[in-house]
Parts: structure tokens; C-alpha cells; sequence
């Protein structure tokens, strides 16, 4: 049976307006930080050319901004003629790889961040605070209005000039015209507010100006909110509505979906603790209010055999895999080819991807590191070993697995030792605690691709120095990861090395705790400097074994890093609505004695003793677990190391390094100096430290 019959609706072709889409797969506007001075580089270029050339149907390739108040930083504009001539080099090399490529034009509103020296305003529908920015914005004037109108059709006019087949006008995102749609931020009482026929209005003469601008033989869609995910906001019955009045003008082609916004951020990226495919019950009352427009879903989506029951059921007509497709780019070719167990999957962890975008750094991905580097490091340039050698990898953790495939993907022999009886590394310890069960995806698909390459996999083999010498490879890495921190010490208060009593039996390690849970006692006091996933794991992990659990974090809040990966808003809710819950902020221990701790103000100097405390839990920062690399390079071995055990960092700097360690990027002449970095966008040396 051929895939095309395996996924009938999947691959059928799709007409959107004038335009014939080759089968039901997408990949949805998306912030991804590389243009300069407003302008799209080769690296964009590179990176949807890639996924064309993976099969997919249709790219809608954003954020385009459509006028200067809408500035922010390394965000394309949409109204500089300049870009036409980059944009069509673009739009014919996505045509040549037979896909459809279509810009998203937007005002980011209350959300613009200030790029200019001098002070200005931000506009919105009301004068209502940002919660991005703390500022306030103008209420914009009739004449305001007036004149984005007219930036939006330049605009179009433009992306038409440059070779896309459409554009996509953005209503969601809580952005400026999804905020004069939605009540939590017009306040308006003229003509563009109160009533929803008001609030329509100005997105209505914006998708008006752009039609005639462009024409009836140009395709014409918008990315339409399905929630505000907000009380007293935008929820799917309004999203219905608007949709049918949308369809009534007869002015667009399609709509896109998309839920939430700065309220809720993990509406839009969802996170390791939302079901697959959440958002698509209702994506699809919406298709069955709009029974003449295309309608396309989101949510999560990463298995073909969902996409295809999406399709099929009349849920939606074309499928989103945004992430899915920058974590494999080839994700519809393998579908199409009968190879969906090839598929590197999507973990939703958000680290190279969405706090990439909030830091204002370009994209990547913790599954493959070559995203967002397509033109350095994509298809086609992975070159065969000459000569092929045996390498001995010592460590199954995400570094150690992929610089295994990495090795073994380009002929050489490889023998991957791990002194645990499972492959994961600390993958294990997340999976054991809540809410993370697709990050396990990593480790599944790399151990799969490991087999399929023959690798020599060695379970419950510790790599001594006797064991490498034995195995006699001609290199090494190692990827030995890294120890729980035992000490207690925080880089909040340097100069203290070691809490008193912190060598006490009452006193466990964070990696211990998520292990065997049963050794934690009743009452638990948890010390967390890590500000994310790792901390607020064994937080949800204590609760959830009914434990009464006071967190102390040096930080103003708990978990602040959890912002970045959109994780926070779920995260609070668990932990701040369960009773059993309390903390600190800007506290440390200065003591522990059986039974009780005492808790030192960072930021006041006053202490406090808590007493009744059973166990207290250290997640701490972890520290390199690297002996075995300093024998080996003491011998004069040939061995370079990888991951946590050179500085215990994040999943996609593990999953990075293997990478490039398998590509034997061990001395790049460009690795950090200036010239190289801005050039390449990242460097790719894993250095012997």
C-alpha cells in the first residue's frame, strides 16, 4: 500500500483562491530572527527552501511589519521596495520545490517594542498598558487608521511584487487588529468600537484595501484567534461569528486558525503539558460555520495518522506542523515515502525555538541543530568520512546519542557506551516528572536511528580508562553529562561554598528526589537557582506525591526561565492552586539541622527558622561530570568531550554539540571570533577545553 493511500486526504492538492496547493501540510507564519535592517537574508531563504524541498504544501512565512510603528527588532518589513528583489529570489526557489509561499502582513500594536534612540508611543485601539513592555499605548486616531490602511495595501502590493502567491492578513496573537477585534483591549466608543460590527471595522477595511490592491487573481486569507484564553476576552463563539462575517464579504480566501496571545502564550506554542492537537475541536466549529473557505488547524499536531483523521473528518481542510517541520523538514516526504518512523519529532520544549525569539536571537531547534543553519550545515552537506575510523562514544544522554548518529550517518563505525541500563541520560529524569512525557521523543528517535545505522549500542558499561583501551577506537567523546550539586552553594551568595549542615541524611539532591520520591519526607523545603523546568519538576513531583513543599529561589518569582518557553502561565496554575504550595523569592538557606532549616533573606539580611521540615531538596546547578575526560587527555588519548560534563547547560546545547562533534567540527578557524560569528550566526566548535 502506497502513503498517498495510507493518507488519501493528506496528500490530496488544495485550491486556495487561484492557487492549486500540492497536498494538505503547512507551516504556519512564524518569528524565526533572521532578517537585518528589515530585510529578509540568504539564512530565511535557506531555511524555507529546505522545507520545499521536504515535500511540504503550503509556507506562510511572517511576521511582516507594515508600517515603522509597528518597528521591533529583527522582525522583516513589508513596505520597503528593497525587498523585492531578495523576496523573488526567494519565491522561486520555494516554487522550484513545488510549494506555495504566501506573507503574513501585521501591526504588532500594544506588542511593538521600541527599536529607535528616541522615545515614541505605541499605538493600539485604547490607551491600555502592554504587558510586554509596561507601557501604555495611543489611542489611535481616525486618521491613524486611515493611514495603516493604506500601509497594509502597499504592502500586499509589494509581497505581490515579490513572487508570493498570497497574503495573510493577521487577526490574532493579540496583536493591533486581533485588539480591535477583542474587548480586553478596545475600549473604544465610536465607530470602531463597542458592537462586534464595530470592532470589525477597521480589519475590515484593512482585508478591503488589501483586495483591491492586489486584485481577484491573488490570494487573499487571514489568521483568525479562536481565544483570547482569558476571561472577559474573544472565546470560540466569537471566533465563529467573525468567521462567518468574514466569509460574507467575499474578500478572502482562506482562514487560518491560531488561540491565545500574550495572556497565554502557550496558546500559540504549546507546551510539553498539552495534548496533541488541542486546539482542533474548536478549529473545527469554526470550519462548520465557514462551509465555502478553506479552513486550517493548529494545536500540536505532530503524528500523520492525526493530521490525516483532521482532514479527513472534515475538521479542518489543511493541517499545521510548525514546529514539527522545523525540527524535520522533511517530515512530508517521509509520510509520503512510508517512512513516518523516520521522523524527527517535535518535543514541544520550546528552547531553540520560542526562547530563541524572546531573546531576540534567531531560531533554532533542540531536535535538529540544523535549523536555522540550513545554509551552513543543511541538506546534502553532511560529507562522508574520509577515511572511516571507529569511534568509541562514552555516554547515552541527548549529546552522546547524537553525536553517535551524527559519526555513523557519514560511514564511520561506532561503538556508543552508557553505564545505566537505558539510553536518555537525564532525559530519564525529566520523563519522570510531570506534564514531560514528549520530551522522551528525542531519545526514542535517536536510539531508533542509532539502530538503522548499526551502531554498537553497550548498556550497563561504565567506560573506565581500562574499558576505551580495550575497545581500542581511534577517537573518543565523551558525553558523561553531569552530578547533582551536593553542596548547596548558588552563585547568589559566592563567597558561601557549603550550606551548614547540608551533608545531613535529611538532605537530598534534586536528581535523587525525582528518582525515589518515597526518601522525601512530609514536609519538604526545595532550593531552586535553576528558575526553570528542572526546579518546577520537582516542585509538581513532591506535590503530585502529596507532600507539603516551601520553595526558596533566589529569584524575584518562582521559575522565571519557564517565561521563555511559554511554560509559566500552565506551571503556575498546578503549583500556585495547590494549597500544599508556598514560597519565597529572594531566599536562600544559611543553615539545616534535623527537623528544621533557617531561611536567609537575600536581599534584607534578616533569617528565619522553619521548623518541621522533614527533608530539604537541592535543585541546584549540577556540575560537569568530567574525570574521565581529564584521564583520557591526560594519556595523550585522542578525545574531545560534549554536553554537561564541559558546562551543564540546556537540552539543545547537548543535542547542538553531539551534532557538530559528529561532523568533527573540532577546531573551526572561525569558531569565536567576531568575523565568524556574524557571518555563520553560531558557532560550531566543540572544543577539548
Amino acid at each position: 500500500m502506497s502513503a498517498e493511500s495510507s493518507y488519501p486526504s493528506l496528500f490530496s492538492p488544495l485550491e486556495i483562491g487561484n492557487r492549486t496547493v500540492r497536498n494538505r501540510i503547512m507551516q504556519t507564519a512564524h518569528a524565526k530572527m533572521f532578517s537585518e535592517h528589515g530585510l529578509e537574508t540568504r539564512r530565511n531563504l535557506d531555511y524555507q527552501v529546505e522545507r520545499a524541498k521536504g515535500g511540504i504544501g503550503l509556507i506562510v512565512t511572517g511576521n511582516r511589519q507594515i508600517h515603522p510603528s509597528s518597528a521591533s527588532r529583527r522582525f522583516p518589513v513589508a513596505y520597503l521596495k528593497e525587498a523585492i528583489e531578495g523576496d523573488r529570489e526567494m519565491t522561486a526557489a520555494v516554487h522550484e520545490h513545488g510549494a506555495v509561499i504566501f506573507a503574513q502582513l501585521n501591526h504588532f500594536g500594544v506588542n511593538s517594542l521600541p527599536t529607535t534612540e528616541d522615545p515614541r508611543a505605541m499605538w493600539g485601539p485604547s490607551g491600555v498598558k502592554s504587558l510586554a513592555y509596561r507601557e501604555t499605548t495611543k489611542e489611535m486616531e481616525v486618521d491613524d487608521i486611515a493611514e495603516l490602511t493604506e500601509w497594509w495595501a502597499r504592502s500586499a502590493e509589494i509581497a505581490r511584487e515579490g513572487g508570493f502567491d498570497g497574503v495573510e492578513v493577521h487577526l490574532s496573537h493579540q496583536y493591533l487588529l486581533h485588539e480591535f477585534l477583542s474587548p480586553l483591549f478596545n475600549r473604544r466608543d465610536d465607530e470602531y468600537g463597542g458592537s462586534l460590527e464595530n470592532r470589525m471595522r477597521f480589519p475590515l477595511q484593512v482585508i478591503e484595501a488589501v483586495r483591491d490592491r492586489v486584485g481577484a487573481d491573488f490570494v487573499v486569507g487571514v489568521r483568525t484567534s479562536l481565544s483570547d484564553a482569558v476571561p472577559g476576552g474573544l472565546d470560540v463563539g466569537d471566533a465563529v461569528e467573525i468567521g462567518r462575517r468574514l466569509e460574507a464579504t467575499g474578500l478572502i480566501d482562506y482562514i487560518g486558525t491560531t488561540g491565545g496571545g500574550s495572556y497565554d502564550f502557550s496558546m500559540i506554542a504549546s507546551t510539553t503539558d498539552m495534548p496533541d492537537g488541542h486546539l482542533v475541536e474548536s478549529v473545527r466549529k469554526l470550519k462548520a460555520a465557514v462551509s465555502e473557505l478553506p479552513v486550517f488547524a493548529v494545536g500540536g499536531i505532530v503524528d500523520p495518522v492525526h493530521a490525516e483523521h483532521v482532514v479527513a473528518g472534515g475538521a479542518a481542510d489543511m493541517v499545521a506542523l510548525t514546529r514539527g517541520q522545523i525540527a524535520d523538514p522533511n517530515w512530508a516526504n517521509k509520510v509520503r515515502e512510508g517512512r513516518e518512523r523516520d521522523i524527527y519529532r517535535c518535543i514541544r520544549g520550546n528552547q531553540g525555538c520560542i526562547r530563541h525569539v524572546v531573546k531576540g536571537i534567531p531560531i533554532g531547534c533542540t531536535v535538529n541543530p540544523e535549523a536555522g543553519r540550513e545554509g551552513r550545515f543543511g541538506g546534502g552537506t553532511l560529507e562522508p568520512a574520509d577515511p572511516a575510523r571507529h569511534w568509541l562514544v562514552v555516554g547515552g544522554g541527548p549529546a552522546g546519542l547524537k553525536a553517535a548518529e551524527t559519526l555513523a550517518r557519514r560511514g564511520h563505525r561506532v561503538t556508543l557506551c552508557e553505564a545505566a541500563d537505558r539510553l536518555g541520560g537525564q532525559v530519564n529524569l525529566i520523563l519522570a516528572t510531570p506534564h514531560r512525557k514528549p520530551v522522551g521523543r528525542l531519545v526514542e528517535d535517536l536510539e531508533h536511528h542509532l539502530r538503522q545505522l548499526e551502531v554498537e549500542i553497550r548498556l550497563g558499561a561504565e567506560a573506565t580508562p581500562e574499558l576505551v583501551a580495550e575497545i581500542g577506537a581511534d577517537g573518543v567523546i565523551v558525553a558523561t553529562g553531569a552530578a547533582p550539586s551536593t553542596d548547596g552553594h548558588t552563585a547568589f551568595l559566592p563567597t558561601v561554598e557549603r550550606i551548614p549542615g547540608v551533608e545531613g541524611d535529611n538532605v537530598l539532591t534534586g536528581f535523587e528526589a525525582i528518582a525515589d520520591p518515597a526518601r522525601v519526607g512530609r514536609s519538604v523545603v526545595v532550593l531552586d537557582d535553576d528558575g526553570a523546568r528542572y526546579g518546577s519538576g520537582v516542585v509538581e513531583l513532591l506535590l503530585a506525591e502529596g507532600r507539603r513543599v516551601e520553595l526558596l529561589t533566589p529569584y524575584n518569582a518562582p521559575f522565571p526561565a519557564s517565561a521563555e518557553t511559554a511554560d509559566m502561565p500552565r506551571v503556575y496554575s498546578r503549583v500556585f492552586g495547590n494549597p500544599a504550595f508556598s514560597y519565597e523569592a529572594g531566599a536562600w538557606l544559611s543553615g539545616i539541622d534535623p527537623g528544621r532549616v533557617t531561611a536567609l533573606s537575600l536581599f534584607g539580611g534578616t533569617e528565619r527558622t522553619i521548623d518541621g521540615v522533614d527533608t530539604v531538596v537541592l535543585a541546584t546547578s549540577p556540575r560537569a561530570n568530567d574525570s574521565l575526560y581529564k584521564e583520557l587527555k591526560a594519556s595523550g588519548a585522542n578525545v574531545h568531550r560534549v554536553g554537561d560534563c564541559v558546562a551543564p547547560r540546556e537540552l539543545d546545547h547537548a543535542v547542538f554539540e553531539g551534532y557538530v562533534a559528529g561532523r568533527e567540527l573540532f577546531e573551526a578557524e572561525d569558531s569565536y571570533t567576531v568575523e565568524g560569528a556574524l557571518e555563520s550566526g553560531t558557532a560550531v566548535t566543540v572544543r577539548a577545553a
